[in-house]
């Protein structure tokens, strides 16, 4: 497991497809994140929840990679730390 700690520097509604068409940006279900961290700038899809639509530009996020059974996941979530460095 690897955890990151970065800041948001954009948030956006990523293109979906559904189908081989595009979904008008009302009916996507994702959500982007571009974070900049110490090391580079990444650029995150994932699927839109409760928690994840309440980050903001400029929020303190953790950013946490996994590998479970061979697949690879990814989730952000809000800073909860003392401080950020």
């Amino acid at each position: 497991m690897i955890k990151t700690i970065g800041k948001v520097i954009e948030v956006y509604i990523p293109e979906q497809y559904k189908n081989g068409g595009l979904l008008d940006v009302m009916d996507r279900t994702n959500i982007g994140f571009k974070v900049m961290t110490e090391d580079d700038i990444k650029d995150i899809v994932l699927e839109s929840n409760e928690l994840n639509s309440k980050i903001m530009k400029n929020d303190i996020v953790l950013i946490i990679e996994q590998d479970i059974s061979g697949k690879h996941f990814i989730d952000i979530v809000a800073y909860e730390g003392d401080s950020y460095e």
